[in-house]
């Protein structure tokens, strides 16, 4: 029949991807505006750990929507063509990336390991954490619900939706990107679903997920930047000592 859209078909899927990305960019924002002044207002003692939960639902859906809809092969490897992204071509690609990847690891790894040594280092980062202590782990209960939900859910998924998807999405169908525009793009998103951390978080974040894209970019594969991403949100059980949200209060 060759109508334009053929529900059983690859329109049907193009047409998710396109729900998906809203989603990202629209829906999760408006559902942290609504969900964030609940969470900082509610005195219910593990209203941290229902929204860890509702968080990692949230991720987990859309990570295996992104797989469903584009094929895993295609989420978690990306291939260049001859002269895409030429500026991490060659020896200056391979020292950037060398060097993005280096530099994040002595940025997580350093202060997580003086801060494991130190109860002083713990005691400053509780306090400078005070801004997002609605947020961040501080019960023991908390802490086990941080790095084996939060964690894993954050390095996989976040991983898979802002990175493996949303930069084939973007360099495909519907706007072909250049792959350099891709990143540019999806990392923006990246920021946007973080700004309830505030505009400078937003920004903190996006220029993370920039660098997480040029490693999946430069080694073709999503698993370092899973395995970088997750350890990063793991630091923060070294950084905060247990009860730093009771403290800062």
């Amino acid at each position: 029949m060759g109508h334009p859209l053929q529900l059983g078909g690859a329109n049907l899927l193009i047409i998710i991807q396109h729900i998906l990305v809203f989603t990202l960019i629209v829906m999760m924002p408006l559902w942290d505006w609504h969900e964030i002044p609940r969470l900082k207002a509610s005195t219910e003692p593990r209203k941290k750990i229902r929204y860890y939960g509702k968080i990692a639902g949230a991720l987990w859906a859309c990570a295996l929507v992104a797989v469903l809809t584009a094929g895993l092969v295609t989420v978690f490897t990306i291939q260049k063509s001859p002269g895409e992204i030429s500026w991490l071509a060659g020896f200056l690609g391979k020292a950037i990336v060398e060097g993005v990847t280096g530099g994040m690891l002595i940025a997580i790894m350093v202060p997580a390991g003086l801060a494991l040594w130190s109860e002083k280092i713990r005691t400053k980062a509780g306090k400078a954490a005070k801004k997002l202590a609605f947020l961040l782990p501080s019960t023991g209960e908390e802490r086990r619900w941080w790095w084996w939900l939060v964690c894993v859910t954050a390095g996989v998924c976040e991983e898979v939706v802002y990175r493996g998807f949303l930069l084939h999405y973007f360099h495909t169908v519907p706007f072909h990107l250049s792959l350099t525009w891709a990143l540019v793009v999806s990392s923006v998103i990246f920021g946007i679903g973080h700004l309830y951390q505030g505009v400078a978080g937003g920004v903190q974040t996006a220029v993370i997920g920039f660098m997480f894209g040029v490693i999946f970019l430069m080694t073709g594969n999503l698993v370092i930047p899973i395995v970088v991403h997750a350890v990063m949100d793991l630091r923060v059980l070294a950084m905060l000592p247990e009860g730093f949200a009771t403290a800062a209060e």
